[in-house]
Protein backbone atom coordinates (compact mmCIF):
# COMPACT_ATOMS: atom_id res chain seq x y z
CA UNK A 1 0.00 0.00 0.00
CA UNK A 2 1.38 3.37 -1.01
CA UNK A 3 1.92 6.04 1.60
CA UNK A 4 -1.05 8.15 0.43
CA UNK A 5 -3.41 5.18 0.56
CA UNK A 6 -2.14 4.19 4.00
CA UNK A 7 -2.65 7.72 5.30
CA UNK A 8 -6.23 7.83 3.95
CA UNK A 9 -7.11 4.50 5.56
CA UNK A 10 -5.55 5.56 8.87
CA UNK A 11 -7.53 8.81 8.71
CA UNK A 12 -10.81 6.93 8.15
CA UNK A 13 -10.07 4.71 11.13
CA UNK A 14 -9.15 7.59 13.44
CA UNK A 15 -12.29 9.51 12.45
CA UNK A 16 -14.31 6.76 14.14
CA UNK A 17 -13.16 8.20 17.48
CA UNK A 18 -15.79 10.41 19.04
CA UNK A 19 -18.66 9.10 16.91
CA UNK A 20 -18.45 5.54 18.25
CA UNK A 21 -17.76 4.00 21.65
CA UNK A 22 -14.07 4.84 21.17
CA UNK A 23 -12.98 8.29 22.32
CA UNK A 24 -9.46 8.02 20.93
CA UNK A 25 -7.77 5.81 18.32
CA UNK A 26 -4.05 5.45 17.67
CA UNK A 27 -1.78 3.14 15.68
CA UNK A 28 1.26 1.17 16.87
CA UNK A 29 3.80 -0.59 14.62
CA UNK A 30 3.21 -4.33 14.32
CA UNK A 31 6.97 -4.89 14.25
CA UNK A 32 7.09 -4.05 17.97
CA UNK A 33 5.27 -7.28 18.82
CA UNK A 34 6.77 -10.75 18.74
CA UNK A 35 5.35 -13.67 16.80
CA UNK A 36 4.38 -15.24 20.11
CA UNK A 37 2.39 -12.15 21.12
CA UNK A 38 0.57 -11.97 17.78
CA UNK A 39 -0.13 -15.70 17.75
CA UNK A 40 -2.33 -17.58 15.32
CA UNK A 41 -4.18 -14.58 13.78
CA UNK A 42 -0.82 -13.11 12.76
CA UNK A 43 0.35 -16.38 11.25
CA UNK A 44 -2.99 -16.82 9.47
CA UNK A 45 -2.68 -13.71 7.31
CA UNK A 46 1.05 -13.06 7.27
CA UNK A 47 3.03 -10.24 8.87
CA UNK A 48 1.13 -7.97 11.24
CA UNK A 49 2.19 -4.52 10.12
CA UNK A 50 -0.02 -2.39 12.35
CA UNK A 51 -1.90 -2.53 15.64
CA UNK A 52 -4.85 -0.15 15.91
CA UNK A 53 -5.47 0.88 19.53
CA UNK A 54 -8.89 2.06 20.72
CA UNK A 55 -9.40 3.93 23.99
CA UNK A 56 -12.61 4.75 25.83
CA UNK A 57 -12.61 7.35 28.60
CA UNK A 58 -14.22 5.99 31.77
CA UNK A 59 -16.51 8.75 33.03
CA UNK A 60 -19.19 6.69 34.77
CA UNK A 61 -18.74 3.84 37.27
CA UNK A 62 -21.24 1.75 35.30
CA UNK A 63 -18.51 1.33 32.66
CA UNK A 64 -16.44 -0.60 35.21
CA UNK A 65 -19.15 -3.11 36.15
CA UNK A 66 -18.04 -6.69 35.43
CA UNK A 67 -20.75 -9.18 34.60
CA UNK A 68 -20.58 -12.94 34.16
CA UNK A 69 -22.88 -15.77 33.15
CA UNK A 70 -22.10 -18.29 35.88
CA UNK A 71 -22.07 -18.28 39.65
CA UNK A 72 -18.33 -17.43 39.64
CA UNK A 73 -16.50 -14.95 37.44
CA UNK A 74 -13.52 -17.22 36.68
CA UNK A 75 -15.67 -20.19 35.66
CA UNK A 76 -18.24 -18.36 33.54
CA UNK A 77 -18.81 -19.17 29.88
CA UNK A 78 -18.99 -15.44 29.27
CA UNK A 79 -17.48 -12.71 31.45
CA UNK A 80 -16.66 -9.10 30.69
CA UNK A 81 -17.16 -5.48 31.64
CA UNK A 82 -19.79 -3.13 30.32
CA UNK A 83 -17.36 -0.53 28.99
CA UNK A 84 -15.08 -3.13 27.44
CA UNK A 85 -18.01 -4.76 25.64
CA UNK A 86 -19.07 -1.42 24.19
CA UNK A 87 -15.54 -0.76 22.95
CA UNK A 88 -15.34 -4.20 21.35
CA UNK A 89 -18.28 -3.18 19.15
CA UNK A 90 -16.16 -0.39 17.65
CA UNK A 91 -13.34 -2.88 17.11
CA UNK A 92 -15.61 -4.69 14.67
CA UNK A 93 -16.25 -1.39 12.88
CA UNK A 94 -12.49 -0.92 12.53
CA UNK A 95 -12.12 -4.50 11.26
CA UNK A 96 -14.84 -3.88 8.67
CA UNK A 97 -13.21 -0.59 7.56
CA UNK A 98 -9.87 -2.32 7.05
CA UNK A 99 -11.36 -5.31 5.24
CA UNK A 100 -13.30 -3.06 2.89
CA UNK A 101 -9.97 -1.47 1.95
CA UNK A 102 -8.71 -4.90 0.90
CA UNK A 103 -6.66 -5.89 3.95
CA UNK A 104 -6.98 -8.43 6.71
CA UNK A 105 -7.78 -7.62 10.32
CA UNK A 106 -8.55 -9.43 13.56
CA UNK A 107 -9.25 -8.63 17.22
CA UNK A 108 -6.54 -10.10 19.48
CA UNK A 109 -7.06 -11.11 23.08
CA UNK A 110 -5.62 -8.95 25.82
CA UNK A 111 -2.72 -10.13 27.93
CA UNK A 112 -3.96 -10.93 31.43
CA UNK A 113 -2.27 -11.79 34.69
CA UNK A 114 -0.95 -15.35 34.50
CA UNK A 115 -3.35 -16.58 31.84
CA UNK A 116 -2.41 -19.55 29.74
CA UNK A 117 -4.26 -21.17 26.88
CA UNK A 118 -5.23 -19.51 23.56
CA UNK A 119 -2.58 -17.62 21.62
CA UNK A 120 -2.76 -14.03 20.37
CA UNK A 121 -2.61 -12.31 23.74
CA UNK A 122 -0.94 -8.95 23.31
CA UNK A 123 -0.68 -6.14 25.83
CA UNK A 124 -3.14 -3.38 24.98
CA UNK A 125 -1.19 -1.11 27.32
CA UNK A 126 2.03 -1.68 25.39
CA UNK A 127 0.19 -0.95 22.15
CA UNK A 128 -1.30 2.22 23.65
CA UNK A 129 2.08 3.54 24.74
CA UNK A 130 3.61 2.83 21.31
CA UNK A 131 0.66 4.54 19.61
CA UNK A 132 1.22 7.69 21.67
CA UNK A 133 -1.95 7.47 23.76
CA UNK A 134 -0.17 7.72 27.10
CA UNK A 135 2.66 6.48 29.29
CA UNK A 136 3.06 3.28 31.29
CA UNK A 137 2.46 4.08 34.95
CA UNK A 138 3.75 2.67 38.23
CA UNK A 139 0.28 1.21 38.78
CA UNK A 140 0.98 -0.94 35.68
CA UNK A 141 -1.69 0.89 33.68
CA UNK A 142 -1.62 3.25 30.73
CA UNK A 143 -1.78 6.85 31.96
CA UNK A 144 -3.39 9.28 29.52
CA UNK A 145 -2.22 12.92 29.94
CA UNK A 146 -5.78 14.13 30.60
CA UNK A 147 -7.77 11.04 31.65
CA UNK A 148 -5.11 9.42 33.78
CA UNK A 149 -5.66 5.65 34.19
CA UNK A 150 -9.38 5.91 33.49
CA UNK A 151 -9.51 4.22 30.11
CA UNK A 152 -10.64 0.97 28.58
CA UNK A 153 -8.31 -0.24 25.85
CA UNK A 154 -8.87 -2.58 22.91
CA UNK A 155 -6.92 -3.31 19.73
CA UNK A 156 -7.14 -4.61 16.18
CA UNK A 157 -4.22 -6.20 14.30
CA UNK A 158 -3.88 -5.89 10.53
CA UNK A 159 -1.54 -6.55 7.63
CA UNK A 160 -2.11 -2.98 6.39
CA UNK A 161 1.02 -0.85 6.82
CA UNK A 162 -0.55 2.18 8.49
CA UNK A 163 1.45 5.22 9.67
CA UNK A 164 2.19 4.64 13.35
CA UNK A 165 2.09 7.19 16.12
CA UNK A 166 5.02 8.08 18.36
CA UNK A 167 5.57 7.81 22.07
CA UNK A 168 4.67 11.02 23.85
CA UNK A 169 6.98 12.96 26.16
CA UNK A 170 5.02 12.37 29.35
CA UNK A 171 6.34 11.17 32.72
CA UNK A 172 3.36 11.18 35.11
CA UNK A 173 4.97 9.01 37.79
CA UNK A 174 8.21 10.91 38.30
CA UNK A 175 8.55 11.62 42.02
CA UNK A 176 5.09 10.19 42.77
CA UNK A 177 4.07 7.03 44.61
CA UNK A 178 0.40 7.87 45.25
CA UNK A 179 -0.87 4.66 43.64
CA UNK A 180 1.51 2.54 45.76
CA UNK A 181 0.16 4.13 48.93
CA UNK A 182 -3.42 3.77 47.74
CA UNK A 183 -3.26 0.00 47.12
CA UNK A 184 -4.97 -1.61 50.15
CA UNK A 185 -3.49 -5.04 49.46
CA UNK A 186 0.22 -4.23 49.18
CA UNK A 187 0.24 -5.51 45.61
CA UNK A 188 2.03 -2.42 44.27
CA UNK A 189 5.60 -1.72 45.33
CA UNK A 190 8.47 0.42 44.08
CA UNK A 191 9.82 -2.62 42.21
CA UNK A 192 6.55 -3.42 40.41
CA UNK A 193 3.38 -5.38 41.01
CA UNK A 194 2.74 -8.61 42.87
CA UNK A 195 0.36 -9.98 40.28
CA UNK A 196 -0.78 -12.89 42.42
CA UNK A 197 -1.68 -10.59 45.32
CA UNK A 198 -3.61 -8.30 43.00
CA UNK A 199 -5.43 -11.20 41.35
CA UNK A 200 -6.37 -12.80 44.66
CA UNK A 201 -7.67 -9.49 45.96
CA UNK A 202 -10.28 -9.24 43.20
CA UNK A 203 -10.85 -12.91 42.33
CA UNK A 204 -13.61 -15.30 43.33
CA UNK A 205 -12.21 -15.51 46.87
CA UNK A 206 -11.59 -11.78 47.10
CA UNK A 207 -10.50 -10.10 50.28
CA UNK A 208 -13.29 -8.28 52.15
CA UNK A 209 -13.91 -4.84 50.71
CA UNK A 210 -12.16 -5.61 47.43
CA UNK A 211 -15.28 -6.42 45.45
CA UNK A 212 -18.67 -4.70 45.43
CA UNK A 213 -21.28 -7.34 44.57
CA UNK A 214 -24.18 -5.81 42.67
CA UNK A 215 -26.02 -9.05 41.98
CA UNK A 216 -25.40 -12.77 41.51
CA UNK A 217 -23.81 -11.94 38.14
CA UNK A 218 -22.32 -8.48 38.52
CA UNK A 219 -19.54 -6.86 40.52
CA UNK A 220 -17.14 -3.93 40.68
CA UNK A 221 -13.52 -4.71 41.52
CA UNK A 222 -11.05 -2.73 43.62
CA UNK A 223 -9.78 0.33 41.74
CA UNK A 224 -7.95 2.15 44.54
CA UNK A 225 -4.65 2.33 42.62
CA UNK A 226 -6.53 4.16 39.87
CA UNK A 227 -8.31 6.47 42.29
CA UNK A 228 -5.00 7.26 43.93
CA UNK A 229 -3.47 8.49 40.67
CA UNK A 230 -3.02 12.26 40.56
CA UNK A 231 -3.67 12.44 36.82
CA UNK A 232 -7.24 12.56 35.58
CA UNK A 233 -10.55 12.64 37.44
CA UNK A 234 -12.00 9.47 38.90
CA UNK A 235 -15.70 8.77 38.28
CA UNK A 236 -17.94 8.78 41.36
CA UNK A 237 -18.16 5.59 43.37
CA UNK A 238 -21.21 3.39 43.03
CA UNK A 239 -23.48 3.40 46.07
CA UNK A 240 -22.17 0.78 48.43
CA UNK A 241 -18.49 1.61 48.52
CA UNK A 242 -16.09 0.79 45.68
Amino acid sequence: MRDAGAARLASRIKKLAGCTTADLIGIAPGSAFSEEELGEPGRAFGPVRSVVVLAQHIVDPVQTVRFFSGSRYAESVYAGSFGDSLLRNTCWTVVDTIRRAGFRAAIPRNQRYGEDGPSHRISYKKAGVLAGLGAFGRNQLLIHPEWGPWTWLRSVITDAALPAGKRIAFSPCEGCDACLSACPHGALTASGIDREACRQAVGDSAQPGSVLLLSLHGQVNCDECMRGCRVGTAPPRLAGGL
